[in-house]
């Protein structure tokens, strides 16, 4: 038997307020998803003004976060020609993201989830992503 650790509700929600309170001091309205280790959508929350295509995009960054276990920014730079992951744009089903604002989460050395961020440009999903994962994340 294979005992998983996840994330639970609460933890989910101290990620997504983490990620609110800093897309809001960089004024970028966004929605932020978390999924636990399995993918599932634990949490989600779209702030005032963040766009409908957000909402979408931001599950689709956690999801490629937490199924690769590697930040959506990092598998942009080998998923190019040549690159280990080329072709995986087209992977999971059409779900996976090669743009910045994923972002696994991880708990004394093992991924046990993963948060998306989405609104902004890349640099601001990015850093919304990663400060969100660190409400939580140890190494």
């Amino acid at each position: 038997m294979i005992t998983l650790k996840s994330l639970d509700l609460a933890e989910a929600n101290q990620v997504i307020q983490a990620g609110i309170a800093r897309a809001t001091e960089i004024s970028s309205p966004s929605t932020l998803c978390v999924v636990d280790v399995g993918g599932t959508v634990i949490a989600q929350a779209r702030m005032d003004g963040a766009s409908l295509s957000s909402v979408a995009l931001a599950y689709n960054k956690a999801y490629t976060a937490i199924s690769t276990r590697l930040a959506t920014s990092f598998i942009a730079t080998i998923a190019q020609p040549h690159g280990d992951f080329y072709g995986i744009a087209n992977g999971l089903g059409g779900r996976a993201i090669i743009f910045p604002g994923g972002v696994p989460i991880t708990i004394d050395g093992e991924v046990v989830g993963a948060v998306g961020a989405s609104g902004g440009n890349g640099q601001q999903d990015e850093d919304v992503a990663q400060i969100a994962a660190k409400a939580l994340s140890t190494k």
